[in-house]
């Protein structure tokens, strides 16, 4: 295997009870042509005074400067050196031999033009592990038959649960700088769609530390939901402009369906925009039911069907 530098990429924001052991957890990877770049976006806590205490030959830190996640990400990338690249969160960590084997794994079966990606586990502040099944981990050809079915089966990969070349990164116009939300979930669908391969490497694995940092991820605005149905505006189109046939478009109908139903109707003008998106691509609103709703929707229209079920959903975890 070559002694490829591979560029880790870092946004932070108020992590400073964690960056330091993401900084070592990162020393310790089997792998060690490593660079570490870390754009701090305008904490409010110590988090760049800790990580700038760890700066070295390979570990930079940087202050954002703009404002917000996307553009730390970019910026760190315009910082990076390596031929390889792996975005990573600032509270999250890797497996320390994923860099090792996700890049022995690209080099041997992949291109410059592949993705790979590794499982993921969730571990929640009380300890607590989320070991649930991964149907979506095995190999794609082409890499948006991955996208399709992490929507088919509602599951996700992190940032960190990738590496690719520096090349395929090029192919795209960098993270949207416009988005609030599902920054991730947009930026690597745009990456599965030009990607030739979607490679899964079995043996490592991306820890997902589900905190409650203060990021943009917490971000439940109005502002930051219309930034949702974006996303999935532009997912869906991704899928549809790859192959518009019947499967694919109940896909999409009842992804986009999931999110009005959480929506509705506290976010009025994002429910909204979700009609209006599901119009634009000619879609059915097809929403989360169970016969009975399925038959309440029929009688008295789907904004009812998602007042009802979350009526009785309430009354029912009251008894």
């Amino acid at each position: 295997m070559e002694n490829s530098l591979v560029s880790i990429l870092i946004p932070m924001y108020n992590s400073e009870n964690y960056i330091e052991k993401t900084i070592q957890k990162l020393e310790k990877q089997t792998y060690k042509n490593i660079e570490i770049i870390i754009v701090d976006d305008h904490s409010t806590d110590n988090s760049f005074y800790v990580a700038q205490k760890h700066a070295s030959k390979n570990v930079h830190v940087y202050l954002n400067p703009q404002k917000g996640s996307n553009f730390a990400r970019n910026y760190a990338y315009k910082q990076s050196k390596g031929e390889y690249i792996k975005f990573l969160d600032a509270d999250d960590e890797c497996s320390d031999g994923m860099i090792e084997k996700q890049l022995k794994c690209l080099q041997n079966h992949g291109t410059n033009n592949s993705v790979v990606f590794s499982t993921l586990k969730i571990i929640y502040d009380d300890g607590r592990k989320d070991n649930f099944i991964r149907l979506i981990d095995k190999d794609y050809i082409p890499a948006i038959e991955l996208l399709i079915d992490m929507w088919k089966h509602h599951q996700w990969n992190c940032p960190h649960c990738h590496l690719m070349h520096r090349s395929l990164f090029e192919k795209t116009s960098g993270w949207n700088e416009s988005l609030l939300k599902n920054q991730d979930g947009e930026f690597f669908a745009r990456i599965y769609s030009i990607a030739d391969k979607a490679i899964f490497e079995p043996t490592e694995y991306a820890i997902w530390n589900r905190k409650n940092t203060g990021t943009i991820s917490n971000n439940h605005s109005e502002k930051a939901e219309l930034s949702v149905v974006e996303s999935y505006k532009i997912i869906a189109k991704l899928i549809l402009n790859y192959c518009d046939n019947l499967n694919n478009r109940t896909i999409c109908a009842k992804h986009i369906g999931i999110l009005l139903y959480v929506l509705y109707p506290q976010k009025k003008i994002a429910s909204q925009r979700i009609i209006e998106t599901l119009n634009q691509l000619n879609l059915p609103i097809l929403l989360p039911t169970r016969n009975i709703t399925k038959f309440i929707e029929y009688l008295f229209g789907w904004k009812f069907s998602v007042r009802f079920q979350k009526l009785f959903r309430f009354l029912f975890k009251q008894n």
